[in-house]
């Protein structure tokens, strides 16, 4: 990771920058104002380079919004997000975390994630605004067990 890079809980005052990067990354931004406080973010030199956010569902956990700026990315601060949002959903009483990926599911395999099918899920977690937006994409369901 970067030397001065540091890993901490978004705030609200955050909310604009997390809409920055995920904008600048091509992910959706319309229920981040709901979920700010889920995020941790990587800052640098004061400038917000990257999130990541963990929403709970009893104890499941959906990892989503995960996004680096292009120019930070390859240098190990996506990893350092997703092992914060995946140990803080463990703190908060979260026994899996699942996910939805149509673009780098070998990424996330290396954090102990698999194939599932979605049917598997809790309701809640299949009705969750996250699974209806990629319902009906080529968006590939993963699991990884936090305890």
């Amino acid at each position: 990771m970067i030397k001065d890079m540091r890993i901490r809980m978004a705030q609200p005052s955050d909310t604009l920058a997390i809409g920055t990067v995920l904008e600048r990354c091509g992910l959706p931004m319309d229920d981040l104002p709901r979920l700010v406080g889920e995020f941790h973010v990587a800052v640098l030199d004061a400038q917000l380079v990257g999130c990541a956010c963990a929403e709970l569902f009893g104890d499941t956990a959906i990892i989503r919004s995960v996004a680096v700026l292009r120019e930070w990315r390859d240098q190990g601060v996506a990893s350092h997000l997703v092992h914060a949002v995946m140990m803080r959903a463990r703190a908060n009483g979260s026994r899996r975390a699942v996910l939805l990926s149509s673009t780098c599911p070998s990424y996330f395999a290396r954090y102990g994630f698999s194939l599932i099918h979605a049917s598997k899920l809790p309701i809640e977690v299949l009705e969750s605004q996250e699974f209806r937006r990629l319902r009906d994409t080529s968006a590939l369901c993963m699991s990884a067990e936090l305890t």
